[in-house]
């Protein structure tokens, strides 16, 4: 299920803003009309240019590195969904592996551990606690994501709000 929200978040597109829109007749020309100077269309609210697509998206999220794409209107769903199954699956990593590191650490300190398994338990230990730091981090991150679906907010529009708490400080 982390492959395949994985894939369809990378090849959803996230959404771009409808051609023509903004324009509607009997409008009240007081309304503030947002504009893209890079893409030459109006953008509704919470639309965003996007530098490395190069386009203006829908209900821009933020541009993400590891899937190579927007997170936008189409596609948070998805991007919820490999946050959710990734958390789980780290965590289900760091549990079944908890055992075996159990096991070393009290063959260490009890026992004396042969010479011949010392690369293979150091390999180990890096890879079990590399796993808990991840786990411990996307978990944190999918937990930050729930918070802005819930608040009904954007990565960009939360990072906004910290600007102006900071400004408002100073």
């Amino acid at each position: 299920m982390m492959l395949w929200s994985l894939l369809t978040t990378m090849n959803t597109h996230p959404g771009e803003i409808p051609l023509y829109w903004g324009f509607y007749i009997g409008d009240d020309d007081s309304k503030k009309k947002r504009y893209c100077l890079i893409c030459n269309a109006f953008k509704p609210e919470r639309s965003h240019h996007c530098s490395v697509c190069n386009i203006c998206v829908l209900n821009m999220d933020h541009h993400c590195p590891w899937v190579d794409n927007c997170i936008g209107f189409y596609n948070r769903k998805y991007f919820m969904q490999l946050l959710f199954y990734l958390s789980l699956l780290t965590i289900y990593i760091d549990f079944s592996l908890g055992y075996d590191f159990f096991l070393m650490m009290r063959q260490i300190f009890t026992e004396r551990l042969k010479y011949k398994f010392m690369g293979s338990a150091f390999v180990f230990f890096i890879s079990y606690g590399v796993n808990v730091t991840l786990s411990v981090l996307i978990t944190l991150f999918y937990k930050f994501h729930v918070k802005l679906v819930v608040e009904n907010s954007t990565t960009i529009e939360s990072l906004d709000k910290e600007k102006v708490k900071e400004n408002k400080k100073v």
